[in-house]
């Protein structure tokens, strides 16, 4: 009979030691919540608003070659394929702007991947970059002044 009361002590002990131990627990995470400021919240709402917004910007040569040397995103000439065998930036995919499939050709691109656009000056691959953005592409970088300002 003694056993059996030595395990119950032991067992109400072991019981005692864990909820003392979520009650201190309860206690530091509301402690640090109270501890939080206005300002906190608002950077913490501010990261998760800048995840989901879409990210779209025309940018210099210097800046879109660097994005280039990254590796990580969809090189696309949206000039024509005459323009295009003419010369173009080295791994570029050529999607003719004009072609009358363009928006079904762009609805097939993952939306996730950055997109690195141009056309000769900047005027079309201004307007893919829009059609990109309308359709939830999440990265999209227009070249300013289009390939015939690429000193590369």
């Amino acid at each position: 009979m003694r056993q059996i009361t030595k395990t119950s002590s032991m067992n109400q002990l072991k019981l005692s030691v864990v909820i003392f131990s979520l009650l201190i627990l309860v206690v530091s995470c509301s402690d640090q919540d109270e501890k939080s400021t206005d300002a906190d919240i608002k950077k913490d709402v501010l990261v998760v608003e800048e995840d989901i917004a879409n990210i779209h910007a025309d940018i210099e040569a210097s800046e879109f070659n660097d994005k280039i040397g990254s590796g990580l995103g969809l090189l696309i000439d949206v000039r024509t394929p005459e323009e295009f065998s003419a010369g173009h930036i080295p791994g570029s995919i050529n999607i003719d702007f004009n072609r009358e499939d363009f928006s079904e050709v762009i609805d097939t691109l993952n939306r996730s991947t950055p997109v690195l656009v141009y056309c000769q000056a900047g005027g079309r691959s201004g307007k893919a970059m829009n059609l990109m953005v309308e359709k939830d592409f999440h990265e999209v970088y227009n070249l300013i002044g289009g390939f015939g300002s690429w000193p590369y």
